[in-house]
């Protein structure tokens, strides 16, 4: 069918019923209220520059770019349009009806207008246009830090968060007629607010003296928020969303938001920052704790993983175990200057790979920044350096986590294990294993699968105790490696209760090794370590987060979190031996 039959088609087809506002206004519903204000996205960026240095390339077709003056500041503004391809649905639209659809490819108008107020740089975007701005001069925390000043802890529409764990999980909980903070689930530890949107004072901006009202406002790195056409009320309000931002956010109930914040690209303390990591991937132990991690989007391959190999750091690929992780690594950099270091976090990568020899590969290579850890601490702030991103965490939240955590790990575990020697094998977690369930009382769980609907492959735990406890057992070369056992620990005990198959299956593998045994659940959740002490001193900082956020889920699921320290012989002995024993 050609076009011209597509709209004759049309002309013939129906109208449309439309919904037309006749002026009446239900009993107890608002009244419009005039405003000069409409919404907008505003983003703060680093003030004294050049303005053109606040954008990147335009690859569009720009219409105008020049000066324009507002309020009797001098800013700038692009104005273009962006070419908007053929939709993806067009071809199937056609293949499914037979007719041909009209050109539908178009022109998208957008527009970017900056203007330096005080000490800042604003900048308004429309039509997409933030995708212009230079992201290493935006203010990462503008628009969360008003909203923890403005929102209505009580009126809250949406909350996303991130999970600063193993798993980096992401989070969006919304309630469309609002909800209060307790009714989003945050929680205190382990989690970073990345995008809110809820009800908002605006008393202090003009749309708020206009209307006497609150609005719906949502804030991430910008804010969008309804400001004035008035350039003159213009540029107050955009002094005046500087001035909140600097308020204390004491009174706040949202202030917990700001405790854990991402740095900036262009955060002044960046520099000692990374000669701090450089220094460590040196092998200077005194410039922080360093550790080898999982990147989020290889957990499963990493933790399956017999070998990895770190490619692109020196002229040949190194291949090692996930024990000699870090020390491989580190004896690859530390031959480089601190310079090169840094720079090869982000051109080196490492590949998990299922075989010991480093040939066949689970997955692509991912960046060797996604797989460092790395803490230190500066003016009384812990500054953590993970999955290739800089945090910090005030001192006070500090404090309050280590606190916590020092009282959790006194809830030890009756439990006789034996003495850990390592073998120098890769199965030697399974080898221990097996050695504790020759003791009465004990069943080895270790590499016995569980498959329920929601997992594939699920491990349950490594050893069921005398007194039904379930027992995850790990060595501890490194502090990173807890946050792992955490991540397993957590996803078994919610399959223990979320999923009936998980628990059958648990018993049945009981009943298996002691047909005489019966199961009903286990009776606490045991994290048994080799390597090093159960003591605050040798976790990360994320890694006690972490096992906060584990322990609040345990209670939930209550589940009682035990802790036992495996007797062991350091791995330097224990290869001695064998060679004094060949």
């Amino acid at each position: 069918m050609e076009h011209r039959e597509l709209r004759a088609a049309a002309r013939n087809a129906p109208a449309p019923v439309l919904a037309v506002f006749t002026g009446h206004v239900h009993k107890g519903s608002p009244m419009p209220v005039s405003t000069t204000c409409k919404p907008v996205s505003v983003y703060r960026l680093e003030g004294g520059r050049e303005l053109a240095d606040y954008l990147g390339p335009v690859e569009d077709d720009v219409l105008f770019d020049g000066p324009v003056i507002i309020n009797g500041i001098e800013g700038r503004q692009v104005l273009g349009t962006r070419e908007t391809d053929r939709p993806a649905w067009a071809d199937q639209v056609e293949s499914l009806t037979g007719l041909a659809l009209p050109e539908l490819a178009g022109r998208q108008p957008w527009t970017v207008v900056l203007l330096p107020v005080g000490e800042w740089t604003f900048a308004l975007t429309f039509g997409g246009a933030h995708h212009l701005l230079n992201d290493e001069l935006v203010d990462q925390s503008f628009g969360l830090s008003y909203a923890i000043r403005r929102l209505d802890a009580d009126r809250l529409g949406t909350v996303a968060r991130a999970a600063l764990d193993a798993t980096a999980r992401q989070i969006q909980t919304s309630f469309p007629g609002g909800g209060d903070l307790g009714a989003f689930g945050l929680e205190p530890y382990g989690e970073m607010v990345t995008r809110v949107a809820g009800s908002a004072d605006l008393s202090d901006l003009t749309y708020g003296r206009e209307t006497q009202r609150k609005h719906q406002i949502r804030a991430a790195r910008s804010l969008n928020l309804p400001m004035s056409s008035s350039p003159a009320a213009f540029t107050r309000d955009l002094e005046t969303l500087t001035t909140i931002v600097d308020e204390p956010d004491e009174h706040s109930a949202l202030r917990f938001w700001a405790q854990t914040r991402p740095l900036g690209k262009r955060h002044p303390l960046l520099p000692d920052l990374e000669r701090r990591l450089a220094k460590a991937l040196g092998g200077d132990a005194d410039a922080g704790p360093l550790g080898f991690a999982w990147p989020h989007n290889a957990i499963r391959e990493a933790e399956s993983a017999d070998s990895f190999k770190l490619r692109r750091a020196g002229r040949s690929p190194v291949v090692f175990t996930r024990e000699d992780g870090l020390e491989a690594i580190v004896g690859r950099l530390s031959l480089l200057n601190p310079r090169e270091r840094i720079r090869l976090l982000r051109d080196a990568s490492v590949t998990p790979c299922e075989d010991v020899e480093g040939q066949y590969q689970l997955r692509n290579q991912i960046a060797l920044r996604k797989w460092i850890s790395f803490e230190t601490e500066i003016d009384h702030s812990t500054y953590c350096y993970h999955q290739g991103e800089w945090y910090r965490i005030g001192e006070q939240f500090v404090d309050q986590i280590r606190s916590q955590v020092a009282e959790l790990l006194t809830h030890r575990a009756d439990l006789d294990l034996p003495t850990w020697v390592p073998t120098g094998k890769q199965d030697d977690e399974h080898r221990y294993c097996e050695l504790v369930a020759e003791q009465a009382g004990f069943v080895c769980l270790d590499r016995d699968l569980a498959n329920t609907p929601f997992n594939r492959r699920l491990e349950l735990g490594d050893l069921l105790g005398p007194g039904d406890q379930l027992i995850h057992v790990k060595w501890l070369s490194q502090a990173t490696a807890a946050s792992h056992l955490f991540v397993q620990a957590g996803s078994a005990s919610w399959s223990l209760r979320a999923e009936p198959e998980a628990l059958e299956q648990l018993r049945a593998k009981v009943r298996a090794a002691d047909p005489e045994r019966e199961l009903k659940a286990p009776s606490s959740v045991v994290l048994a370590v080799a390597g090093r002490p159960w003591t605050v001193e040798k976790l990360f900082t994320l890694s006690q987060i972490g096992l906060l956020r584990l322990n609040a889920e345990a209670r939930f699921l209550d589940t009682k979190l035990e802790f036992a320290e495996i007797p062991f012989l350091d791995k330097k002995t224990a290869k001695q031996m064998r060679e004094n024993a060949a």
